[in-house]
């Protein structure tokens, strides 16, 4: 429990909902969570806030929007919210099919209790850091041998890894032992996470390739090895988001 509360902690997250007891109990449960969340009174003053701040998560009561078609294009076609995962409260079958053919990747059926809201927004929040992970690429400086499909053994240094590749420095004058990659070849990577003793070994595929540098496609990496990348690059994107909430709350002291 105490993981998946610390996996939700600081996502910057828009509520939109008029019904004075649902947003308290609501509030209540992103408390739990420890999630702070701006709250829109109306669909106008949540459009407003959507051109102007990023948010990670936004929380729609389907009732409360003037116009569903004009406020979901306004949040697709923001430039900082394009992506925003969107989660609608709704009441009826009607609201439901709606909600789902506008694209809200979560559902909250009014009335609700606080468990079921609380099991919907954990939900909602492991699925944005999920998806925060798959996109996110962590600067690093992590020297890893390199074997080259003609069994050329060097060294190259990670600059750059993400769950899906990685990019690569394979040449750094009296550093390190670079060999030669072209594109389309494979390349079989060993390396640690920082702070870890744990060998990753990795099959990977060049996908680009400059005079010192290039990037590559993982292909194959054993099921616990994954696990522990991607568990490290969770908690990356935890920091990052951390990070970024406090600037915006410095900003906005």
């Amino acid at each position: 429990m105490e993981n998946m509360r610390r996996v939700t902690l600081d996502m910057h997250t828009l509520l939109l909902c008029a019904d004075a007891q649902f947003l308290g109990i609501t509030r209540h449960v992103l408390n739990e969570l420890q999630v702070m969340p701006e709250i829109a009174g109306n669909s106008e003053a949540a459009l407003s806030a959507i051109q102007e701040r990023e948010f990670d998560v936004v929380i729609v009561d389907w009732r409360e929007i003037d116009s569903v078609a004009d406020f979901l294009g306004a949040v697709r076609r923001s430039k900082l919210n394009p992506d925003c995962l969107l989660v609608a409260i709704v009441r009826d079958l009607l609201d439901l099919r709606q909600a789902f053919a506008a694209g809200a990747q979560f559902l909250i059926h009014k009335p609700a209790s606080a468990v079921q809201i609380e099991r919907c927004l954990r939900a909602a929040y492991c699925a944005t850091v999920a998806r925060r992970r798959k996109q996110h690429r962590e600067r690093v400086e992590i020297l890893a041998a390199i074997t080259t499909r003609a069994q050329a053994v060097g060294e190259a240094m990670i600059i750059n890894l993400s769950e899906g590749g990685a990019g690569l420095k394979t040449s750094i004058p009296d550093f390190i032992s670079g060999v030669s990659v072209s594109a389309g070849e494979d390349v079989r990577l060993r390396f640690s996470l920082p702070e870890s003793d744990e060998m990753l070994d990795v099959t990977a595929t060049v996908v680009w390739k400059t005079v010192d540098a290039c990037g590559v496609h993982f292909r194959y990496i054993l099921e616990p090895q994954r696990a522990i990348l991607e568990q490290w690059l969770t908690e990356c994107v935890e920091r990052s988001l951390a990070e970024t909430c406090e600037r915006v709350r410095a900003a906005c002291a």
